[in-house]
């Protein structure tokens, strides 16, 4: 997971996601053979190697449907490859999303949170724009988090989950005002929640749930966006898969095995589903992604054979690493880059593609 209580979050990712290209009128998936049904996306921490040889990719470049790019790459990325980069994902028709805080927990803790967390991503944001990118979706990640739980020397918080998400909505409403045609997911760090009554995975807390329940969050936010009148189209999960089979270890948990864990994961797919919301499952592996690439792409393609075994039929796979590993992007020869895998993934999923 990319963050834990205690050790804060990682990263705050802005993240380019492969969905509805402008060019296809919002049919998705129907431009150079992109996949549906599901999809399945790609990220990795250095997209720029996709640009040194577009012939060692050239199967995931023409099936992949979503690439995933961090905020990293937009702070100190020069404006020539940003300008490549934009240049490769547009001649590929391939949509673009990135993936962000929303609400940030280290803005202005009140009630200008949501208007000071917009003005400073939309800044980033100008950056790909001005390269020549096209920005499609954003996953919000743990907007709501941020404010319940932000890392500040200042203590400084919010204690109303409606209120945060109070915030989140001024925040939509300046960037929908900026770029209209823009639309969102929520992700969330899935394991260190509770849902619907069943503990989190380190358990602590009064009600072992670590943040609270999640349930009650997601509900929050979607009623807080319909009177807003605003949108999500989805909702993301990051739970690794050492964390989906009770594997890792639990700081209060002697067993965490004896909790189904994906089918946690399965709950919420179907919640999400019944409110008509799209579905991302994040596929990867912690223990691989700090071992080897070899360890990332096994692992990763066991969750995957889990979550299609437990019956998960999500929306989009998304092949993500914010670990050490794998550090080769290229080639899709080589089954334990990021390309490699996620060829692998595509034929597990749609065998037979050529």
């Amino acid at each position: 997971m990319r963050a834990t209580i205690g050790y804060g979050n990682l990263f705050l990712g802005l993240v380019f996601v492969l969905a509805a290209a402008p060019a296809l009128g919002g049919e998705r998936g129907k431009a150079a053979g992109r996949l549906k049904d599901p999809e399945v996306w790609m990220c990795h921490r250095n997209p720029l190697e996709l640009l040194k040889k577009p012939s060692d990719w050239a199967f995931v470049r023409r099936h992949v449907s979503g690439i995933k790019l961090y905020i990293g790459l937009l702070k100190d990325t020069p404006d020539d490859q940003l300008a490549a980069l934009a240049k490769m994902l547009k001649d590929n028709r391939i949509p673009v999303a990135f993936e962000c805080g929303g609400t940030l927990g280290f803005a202005r803790m009140d009630d200008r949170n949501g208007e000071d967390s917009a003005r400073r991503e939309l800044a980033r944001f100008r950056r790909f724009i001005k390269a020549g990118g096209r920005i499609d979706y954003l996953d919000l990640d743990g907007p709501v988090r941020r404010l319940l739980y932000p890392k500040r020397k200042d203590g400084k918080r919010f204690t109303s989950a409606a209120r945060a998400a109070d915030q989140l909505m001024v925040y939509l409403t300046h960037v929908k005002k900026a770029h209209p045609k823009i639309r969102f997911f929520l992700l969330t760090n899935f394991p260190n929640w509770g849902y619907r009554n069943v503990v989190s995975y380190h358990a602590r807390g009064p009600k072992r749930q670590d943040w609270g329940d999640y349930d009650k969050i997601v509900k929050t936010v979607l009623a807080k966006v319909k009177t807003a009148k605003h949108k999500l189209d989805g909702v993301t999960v990051d739970n690794p898969y050492e964390y989906a089979i009770g594997e890792h270890f639990s700081v209060k948990l002697k067993d965490p095995k004896k909790v189904d864990w994906i089918q946690r994961i399965r709950d919420y797919e179907e919640f999400a589903k019944s409110r008509k919301l799209e579905f991302n499952f994040i596929a990867n592996s912690e223990a691989g992604g700090k071992t080897s690439g070899v360890a990332f792409a096994e692992r990763t393609l066991r969750m995957v054979d889990a979550y299609v075994k437990a019956g998960g039929k999500p929306t989009r796979y998304i092949i993500q690493s914010w670990y050490p590993h794998p550090v080769k992007v290229l080639p899709e020869t080589d089954p334990d880059t990021m390309t490699g895998l996620v060829k692998a993934v595509i034929l597990k999923l749609h065998p037979g593609l050529r």
